[in-house]
């Protein structure tokens, strides 16, 4: 018999274990404002169910704002109802969430079903697909096609009145319940390009569409491009066709 060896303990495995144990103790609770409200703004993770089917893990360093987050871009999507949404959570200490208990949860969740946690790796995260989607024509996937945005959301913050269109636009940004990127000074920079500084842009008339205000906007910025995709809206200084975006202005 060998006098040596090695040992490594499986921390991952066990903390996944351990979580999953936990979560299936947990009954779902709609995603609410009610059931929100009563979360802490901790660490953790959480699954999140569309009709009784998990379809979502994730983990946030704000569990509460992150799931008001979620509940916000559900509410600007077509062919979805966020009445049809639960979610269950955990909150976890710092130390933990640092192993990426949420990969292992996942994996877990696909190798049991095919069709668990479908909007993992789908678009439905939190982040912007950047601009190497869009111009390399790349199709919708996953949450983006079953669920496109509302390009028609009435902007019930914008009163008529006559704006900047930089700070029109930072408006829309701000408040849409999806993503809406235009043209920076430079890259990764958020000062709005100079061309949309000084332009004037009127608005005829309260609670407007996004598409709409997007429009108008565009009329007064020559040489620039207004496109809607279905997971978010562009304004570029450009002139192309996109196989999956919708022009909105020029026509």
């Amino acid at each position: 018999m060998a006098y040596f060896d090695s040992f490594e303990i499986d921390i991952i495995s066990a903390l996944s274990t351990q979580l999953l144990d936990k979560l299936t103790q947990l009954s779902p609770a709609p995603l609410d404002p009610e059931s929100l409200s009563a979360l802490s703004s901790e660490q953790g993770i959480y699954q999140l169910f569309h009709r009784e089917k998990l379809v979502y893990v994730g983990k946030a360093d704000n569990i509460k704002k992150r799931l008001n987050e979620h509940r916000f871009k559900i509410v600007g999507r077509k062919n979805i109802d966020v009445d049809d949404m639960a979610f269950v959570c955990l909150y976890v200490h710092p130390n933990w969430t640092a192993l990426a208990p949420e990969d292992a949860l996942i994996k877990h969740y696909k190798s049991e079903s095919k069709t668990e946690c479908a909007w993992n790796g789908n678009g439905f995260g939190p982040h912007d697909p950047g601009r190497d989607r869009e111009t390399t024509n790349k199709p919708p996937e996953g949450f983006d096609a079953k669920y496109p945005i509302r390009e028609d959301w009435v902007c019930g913050w914008v009163s008529a009145g006559t704006y900047d269109a930089s700070e029109l636009l930072k408006m829309l940004k701000s408040n849409l319940p999806y993503l809406l990127r235009f043209e920076m000074l430079e890259k990764k920079s958020r000062t709005p390009h100079p061309s949309l500084s000084g332009v004037v842009v009127e608005v005829p008339r309260d609670g407007m569409r996004a598409d709409e205000l997007l429009r108008l906007a565009a009329k007064k910025l020559p040489g620039w491009q207004a496109t809607v995709f279905p997971s978010h809206m562009i304004l570029y200084r450009e002139n192309r066709l996109y196989g999956h975006g919708k022009r909105l202005w020029p026509k």
